[in-house]
């Protein structure tokens, strides 16, 4: 490890609480002007206050009613128009969260790369990604070399077996951590946003949920024991972007990830201030996303662009390197993906209310092809093999082009 690309102390206090060395964020940068940012909708969670209601059985007062509405009108347009929103209330605390970024420096600063081989995950046999991803796993056509390592976790992976040595002491607070995005963040957001698109309340919830709301103790067990998650494939990702040395930058002319789409339903980003995600705007733009400490960064991907039919859709967004007081910086971030349950169908839900605001069948000419009705789990599976690949060119366009289309509208190559 480069100790120049690891960020200084900036004074604040990072104390872990388990005794980790801390990961300290750098600074904001200074040299993106004003205008070549975007600036996200910032939504208050803790204004949907229904499930506080139920709890405490006492009713919601005007007030409250006023801004729960506004609530869902301001997240429902702000999906449909920019497709990110940043936001608050969501329950994490600033020690919760830097404890996190904690966990992931000592996941890819303090293991050893003969401990991460083993633990490699299986992307390409098996559309895993449960494990480490190495530096310089993707060809990429520019030449330059890919520079982004991770370890990713599925619920059901959450086990002492699956982690590496240094990371073991850990398990019960990345089980803590995936069970407070899953059953408390998720839940809230995707309640806010069934009630924007006129749907029952409960009604995407239950495309990720089986068997009520509350936690049923699918993390609780032992370190190694069998976890029965029967929820959806929620996705959990330390990731560090290392700096590009002078050759790779000149090949990849500062593009780190691609324009894309994100697999599932819902993405969350947990703000760091290192600069380099950027949106695509409508009007053909890429804009900087702005750092919001302690908030989470939403977006929504592909399969809620189905489900609905297009009204809501999938937000694309690249990664490009850091600007130059950050450039010398690794970036280290961490995301959970949410996909629906492996099982439900990603073809509009058919209900009155998106009918009315435009929903069509995006899908249309691939079942017109011969395609057979395609579910959540085999949209995951096949978007992770598609991902660094290249496109394949067919003589006669075939069912399998329709989802290549999809896959790299942002990305052509």
């Amino acid at each position: 490890m480069n100790s120049e690309r690891v960020p200084k102390s900036s004074g604040q206090d990072v104390t872990d609480h388990a005794g980790l060395t801390p990961w300290v964020f750098p600074a904001e940068t200074k040299c993106i002007p004003d205008d070549k940012y975007i600036d996200l909708e910032v939504i208050d969670l803790s204004d949907f206050r229904e499930y506080d209601r139920e709890t405490s059985g006492n009713p919601l007062s005007p007030g409250d009613h006023a801004r729960q509405k506004r609530l869902i009108e301001r997240t429902y347009t702000a999906l449909q128009t920019v497709g990110f929103v940043a936001m608050k209330g969501h329950g994490l605390e600033s020690r919760d969260i830097q404890h996190q970024f904690n966990i992931g420096r000592l996941l890819n600063y303090d293991v050893s790369e003969e401990e991460k081989h083993r633990l490699h995950a299986s992307i390409a046999a098996e559309g895993s990604w449960a494990g480490y991803k190495p530096r310089s796993y993707y060809d990429r056509p520019d030449g330059a070399k890919d520079n982004i390592e991770h370890y990713d976790l599925y619920p059901f992976t959450a086990l002492k077996s699956r982690l590496p040595e240094a990371g073991q002491p850990f398990l019960n607070d990345i089980r803590r951590f995936m069970e407070r995005n899953h059953y408390d963040i998720l839940r809230r957001l995707l309640a806010v946003i069934s009630l924007g698109l006129g749907l029952e309340r409960e009604a995407l919830w239950n495309l990720h949920h089986q068997g009520g709301h509350r936690n049923d103790g699918a993390l609780r067990g032992n370190p190694d024991e069998e976890i029965k998650w029967q929820h959806s494939k929620d996705h959990l990702r330390y990731a560090l972007y290392h700096p590009y040395p002078e050759e790779d930058r000149q090949k990849s002319k500062g593009l780190v990830i691609r324009g894309h789409t994100d697999i599932g339903s819902v993405s969350f980003l947990y703000s760091q201030p290192v600069a380099g995600l950027q949106v695509l705007t409508s009007d053909g733009d890429w804009r900087y996303i702005r750092h919001y400490p302690d908030h989470i960064i939403v977006d929504l991907g592909d399969s809620m662009e189905f489900l609905t039919g297009g009204v809501l859709k999938a937000s694309p967004h690249r990664v490009i390197e850091p600007p130059e007081d950050q450039r010398h910086l690794d970036r280290l971030a961490i995301f959970y993906f949410v996909p629906f349950l492996p099982d439900v169908k990603l073809s509009s839900i058919g209900h009155p209310s998106l009918h009315e605001r435009g929903a069509k069948d995006i899908f249309e000419e691939y079942h017109q092809l011969g395609g057979k009705p395609l579910t959540s789990s085999d949209w995951l599976v096949m978007k992770s093999k598609l991902v660094g690949t290249k496109r394949i060119k067919r003589d006669k366009r075939e069912a399998v082009d329709v989802l290549e289309d999809i896959h790299f509208r942002y990305n052509p190559s």
